[in-house]
């Protein structure tokens, strides 16, 4: 399973887009975070119209992560006439900062759904489960990362966070690892939330490296760094762009 991305910059780098990352099933969008510029990028390449369900999973509550949610969620209820699934964790510690956005942004009860992660256990050929996982980000907000148990092996995808304990377990574990979307930085000093890319190289192994690919990326140094140490970077999703050129005369 390949997750695709809208866009991969941190919240200071709106060049590089919201980091927010999507896979489809059949008529089904499964996507990750829907922060600011995630909407328009949605409809710029088309990924909506054509869909018969939308599941959304929520790292946390910043703007660059949720900034767009109400008009999803009402784009999804009054143009496509469906309920739009937000998928929480088991004891989501951010439930209730979620429904006073949804009712900050004007969307009402019956525009979305709220949908455990067990529920989609053993349903579908690509993924078996999906796990959200603690992480430490900020205290100011609760924030989690995502699993996803493949025949492949283990997606995980890290949401912000500076937490290098949850990617050392999953090193260690003997699960095996398919890839690993990882928030990283350049920035480097204390109290950074995000992760620090020198810490990142120190703890992957050589022969894990080609399975990281870097994003919430903070400038275009942090990209070539990142090349640099061995890493993969997420490529943005480019597909509408690409078929207006082939059209080009």
């Amino acid at each position: 399973m390949k997750l695709n991305f809208l866009g991969r910059g941190a919240a200071f780098n709106p060049k590089e887009g919201n980091t927010s990352a999507y896979f489809t099933i059949d008529n089904q969008l499964f996507l990750i975070d829907c922060g600011e510029s995630v909407f328009a990028k949605l409809m710029e390449l088309d990924l909506l119209n054509n869909m018969e369900t939308i599941n959304l999973m929520i790292t946390h509550t910043h703007s660059d992560h949720v900034g767009s949610l109400g008009s999803l969620v009402m784009y999804a209820y009054y143009q496509l006439h469906i309920s739009l699934n937000i998928i929480l964790p088991e004891k989501a510690k951010y439930l209730e900062n979620i429904k006073d956005l949804l009712k900050i942004f004007g969307c009402t009860k019956e525009m979305y759904n709220f949908v455990r992660e067990k529920e989609f256990d053993e349903k579908y050929e690509e993924f078996q489960n999906i796990r959200y996982i603690e992480t430490s980000h900020c205290d100011e907000l609760a924030s989690y990362g995502l699993l996803f148990n493949t025949k492949e092996g283990i997606i995980y995808y890290s949401g912000d966070t500076k937490d290098l304990n949850v990617i050392k377990t999953l090193i260690n574990s003997e699960n095996k690892i398919s890839s690993m979307y990882i928030d990283t930085t350049t920035a480097n000093y204390p109290g950074n939330v995000h992760l620090y890319i020198g810490l990142l190289a120190e703890i992957i192994p050589n022969n894990l490296k080609e399975k990281v690919y870097c994003m919430h990326l903070n400038n275009d140094e942090c990209i070539l760094r990142a090349k640099e140490l061995g890493f993969n970077v997420v490529e943005m999703q480019e597909e509408k762009r690409i078929s207006l050129n082939k059209n080009v005369k």
